[in-house]
């Protein structure tokens, strides 16, 4: 079934090539299906659990709130940290949430080599947001809306001043928006 929109008729669902079996008024707004086809690829984490012991300013997750579709890899590593893959082209919106008991930079990196470097000391093409959050502000966040290429690495950054963080109050997702 194919839609036609015209700026005085509204909108009609038709068959290929027949007759509208069905109108829908100017300014209505009723999809017959929410999104073309699957959802959208998305990993959501929260609640930290530490950061790697190699790469120092990335942090772990304990939960994994939602994991779908095949266009973002996600792993974990006691060592490593969280990362997230990029397995298709496409436009993602990413967004981090942290907590400390300091004031504190947080942000999030894209393909750095700098991983135990606080992450307003990494180089900037690295560095796709950063945001400065208070001590004990459980409002502190940065995101993100960005095109990202296949084998792109997303990561979680911390800054170099956190050395404790309420880990209930971390939260990351990444999802392909386009």
């Amino acid at each position: 079934m194919s839609v036609t929109i015209s700026g005085t008729t509204g909108v009609s669902l038709c068959d290929a090539n027949s007759v509208p079996t069905a109108a829908i008024q100017d300014l209505a707004v009723t999809p017959s299906k929410t999104q073309a086809g699957s959802l959208p690829s998305m990993v959501r984490l929260d609640t930290a659990n530490g950061r790697g012991s190699t790469n120092t300013m990335i942090p772990r997750f304990t939960n994994i709130v939602t994991y779908q579709g095949t266009d973002i890899t996600y792993a974990d590593s006691a060592t490593l940290g969280a990362s997230f893959t990029i397995n298709t082209d496409g436009v993602y919106a990413i967004n981090y949430n942290a907590n400390a008991t300091v004031n504190f930079d947080f942000g999030i990196s894209l393909n750095s080599a700098q991983l135990s470097t606080g992450i307003a000391s990494i180089t900037n093409s690295n560095r796709l947001c950063l945001s400065t959050g208070l001590a004990n502000y459980n409002g502190a966040i940065t995101s993100i809306t960005v095109f990202l290429p296949a084998s792109s690495v997303v990561r979680p950054h911390l800054g170099a001043a956190i050395t404790t963080f309420s880990a209930s109050m971390h939260n990351f997702t990444i999802t392909r928006v386009a």
